[in-house]
C-alpha cells in the first residue's frame, strides 16, 4: 500500500468500518468534507492523502497502491461507488487529495466541486453502510421522522411499502440537504435535526424524478339539511365512486369529526351540499410533503355576491387535525392551521331556500368581523353587505347586515358569539325574526 497518510471521517449514528490504513487520523464529520479538509490538510506531512468516511467499506479490494499519471497528478482523484449495495452518487466518499495543490486553491473554493480539476471514478466494488428507511404516515410526517435521530434516513410514505428504492446516496461534499424523489415527493431522503419543525426549514433541496402511483384521498360528502344534497352526492359517486356521505349528523364538530372516522386515507376531500363542482376540479391535488400538517381550502365562486375565496369550497382536511380539534371557534377549519390554495373547486348555491341563503350569509358575515382586520376581509364584507343579484339575494343581504349587527352587540360576549355555530339555534334565530 502507498505510504500516503489517511484520514478516516466518522460519522455519528452510523456503524462504521475500520481503517485498512495503518497511519489512519479519525475525525469526526462537522460541516462538510470540505470544512474538515481545510481544518487538517496543514498536518499532513505527504505529497497525497487519503481521505474517506468510516461508513465506507475498503478492503483490499480496494486499489490502495493508485498513483496518479502525470498529467492527473494534481487532480482531486474521488471515487464513487457502483456496487448494488452502494447508491449512485458522483459525489463519492473516498478521495486521493494532492495536498500542495488543495492548499493553493482551499480559500477560494465555496464548494469542494469548486477545484480546479476533479477525476471521478467509478468503483463496482466499493460498498456502504445502507441508509435506514423511515415509513411515514401523512397525517403527521414529523412525529415518524424525530423516532429515528440517523444522520440521513429514506423518509418514505408508509403507502409505498414494498417499492424499490433509489440507488443513490447523498452528498456531504457541502452543507446538508434534502433530496425529494417522484412528483408528491413521497420519497425523501432527509438530514436528521433535532430542532426540525418542517422540512422547508432545510436551506438547501435536490429533487429528481422517480415514477410511483400516489394514493388518491378519500372524498366525503358532508351535509345536514340541504335540499339540493342527495342530488348533488349522486352526481358526484357517479364521477368519483370512492366518495362517502356523511349526512345529518347534529352539531358541525361531530359531522367533521364522523367524516374524518370514515375516512381511510389520511387527508380527505370535504365537499359540501350548496356547491356545484366545477368541471375542471378533479380531486388530484395532493398535501406538501415539505410542510407542517394543515388544512388546504380550495376557492369557490358566490353568484350573489359576485366574489371568490375559500368560503364554502372544497377544502382538503388533514384526519388528525380534524380529530384532535375539540373546542373549534366559529369557524371549525380554521381553528387548525391552513393553507389557501387559489384553484377554484366550485360554484357556490348558497341561495336554493330563504333560510339557506340567510344563514350562509349570517354565518359568514360574523365570521369576518371577529377575525383580525385586512384588506381582503374588509373586501369581502364590504360585498357580503350589499344587495347581490339572483334568486334569494334579499335573504342573503338580510343574512349578512343581521350578521353583522349581531356581532356588534356581542363582540365582547364569545359565548354569544359561538351561538352561530350552532345549526338548530341559528334557525330559531332566523325563525324568531323572520
Amino acid at each position: 500500500m502507498t505510504g500516503f497518510d489517511s484520514i478516516q471521517v466518522r460519522f455519528k449514528n452510523i456503524a462504521f468500518y475500520k481503517s485498512p490504513l495503518a497511519n489512519t487520523r479519525t475525525v469526526p464529520f462537522v460541516g462538510s468534507y470540505l470544512d474538515i479538509i481545510k481544518a487538517v490538510v496543514n498536518d499532513v506531512k505527504t505529497e497525497y492523502f487519503w481521505f474517506f468516511a468510516s461508513f465506507c467499506k475498503l478492503d483490499t479490494n480496494f486499489d490502495w497502491n493508485y498513483i496518479p499519471e502525470q498529467h492527473e497528478k494534481d487532480q482531486i482523484h474521488v471515487w464513487y461507488t457502483t456496487h448494488p449495495m452502494g447508491g449512485l452518487n458522483k459525489e463519492g466518499n473516498v478521495f486521493l487529495i494532492p495536498t500542495q495543490k488543495f492548499k493553493e486553491q482551499m480559500n477560494s473554493l465555496k464548494f469542494l466541486r469548486d477545484f480546479k480539476d476533479i477525476n471521478y471514478h467509478a468503483s463496482p466494488v466499493l460498498e456502504v453502510q445502507p441508509i435506514t428507511v423511515t415509513y411515514f404516515n401523512l397525517k403527521d410526517p414529523y412525529v415518524d421522522y424525530h423516532k429515528n435521530p440517523a444522520l440521513y434516513k429514506w423518509f418514505v410514505n408508509k403507502n409505498l411499502q414494498g417499492l424499490k428504492l433509489p440507488n443513490f446516496y447523498p452528498s456531504f461534499w457541502e452543507d446538508e440537504k434534502i433530496y425529494t424523489f417522484g412528483k408528491t415527493k413521497d420519497i425523501m431522503l432527509v438530514p436528521y435535526r433535532k430542532d426540525l419543525k418542517q422540512f422547508y426549514d432545510i436551506d438547501r433541496a435536490v429533487h429528481y424524478d422517480y415514477e410511483y402511483d400516489s394514493k388518491p384521498m378519500d372524498i366525503i360528502f358532508i351535509s345536514y339539511d340541504e335540499p339540493g344534497a342527495e342530488a348533488r352526492f349522486k352526481k358526484l359517486k357517479q364521477k368519483y365512486p370512492r366518495a362517502k356521505w356523511v349526512k345529518n349528523v347534529l352539531g358541525q364538530t361531530l359531522a367533521y369529526v364522523t367524516a374524518a372516522i370514515e375516512s381511510e386515507t389520511d387527508y380527505f376531500y370535504a365537499v359540501f351540499p350548496k356547491i356545484d363542482l366545477v368541471d375542471s376540479f378533479d380531486f388530484s391535488f395532493q398535501p406538501d410533503r415539505l410542510k407542517n400538517p394543515c388544512h388546504y381550502i380550495f376557492d369557490c365562486y358566490n353568484e350573489v355576491i359576485d366574489c371568490t375565496y375559500g368560503h364554502d369550497g372544497v377544502i382538503l382536511y388533514n384526519k388528525q387535525l380534524v380529530m384532535t380539534t375539540t373546542k373549534p371557534g366559529l369557524d371549525f377549519t380554521m381553528s387548525k392551521p391552513v393553507t389557501s390554495i387559489p384553484i377554484l373547486s366550485a360554484v357556490n348555491k348558497l341561495n336554493e331556500t330563504p333560510l339557506l341563503a340567510w344563514r350562509t350569509a349570517f354565518r359568514e358575515v360574523i365570521k369576518l368581523c371577529q377575525g383580525k382586520p385586512t384588506v381582503e376581509s374588509k373586501f369581502r364584507l364590504k360585498k357580503w353587505c350589499q344587495l347581490g343579484k339572483g334568486k334569494n339575494a334579499d335573504w342573503v343581504y338580510k343574512g349578512a347586515i343581521d350578521g353583522k349587527e349581531f356581532y356588534e352587540k356581542n363582540s365582547d360576549n364569545y359565548d354569544k358569539l359561538m351561538l352561530s355555530y350552532n345549526f338548530e339555534w341559528v334557525k330559531q334565530y332566523y325563525e324568531s325574526k323572520y
